[in-house]
């Protein structure tokens, strides 16, 4: 037979423990329904050179009216973007997308999303997006 303390102890001890399994089940189950976006890793390859190619990847990259050219370098041949709309704060790192346009030959180019960009989102709408303005202008 329980005492009127035992019993009090004892429920207070089942609402802790309850409590901490129903946090440690809605914890895991976040986690969980994380989405991981497919790898956009490709490389488009166009016999266009290096000035015309990053003019059309510019081009085609400024048609996305959600994200922002934050910052261009033709030198270097990067683009990249900001995505305006994007506010979930803790994944903070999808909202920019970084392009490279690389000269492989004298009249022969390439683009492609930066390893660390080449998860987000969009990927591969920018990627085809480019293709379509590089395609077009054949």
């Amino acid at each position: 037979m329980m005492t009127p303390i035992l019993k009090t102890c004892f429920k207070k001890q089942t609402r802790f423990v309850t409590a901490v399994l129903l946090l440690s089940v809605s914890l895991t189950s976040c986690i969980s329904f994380r989405t991981d976006y497919p790898r956009y890793d490709q490389v488009l390859t166009y016999d266009r050179p290096y000035d015309y190619t990053y003019l059309k990847a510019l081009e085609a990259l400024n048609t996305f009216p959600e994200w922002t050219l934050e910052l261009t370098d033709k030198d270097e041949g990067l683009l990249i973007l900001r995505n305006r709309e994007y506010g979930h704060l803790f994944d903070r790192d999808k909202q920019v997308a970084r392009i490279r346009v690389r000269r492989v030959s004298t009249h022969q180019t390439s683009v492609a999303l930066d390893p660390d960009s080449q998860r987000i989102p969009k990927g591969g709408e920018f990627l085809k997006r480019i293709n379509e303005f590089l395609s077009a202008a054949r």
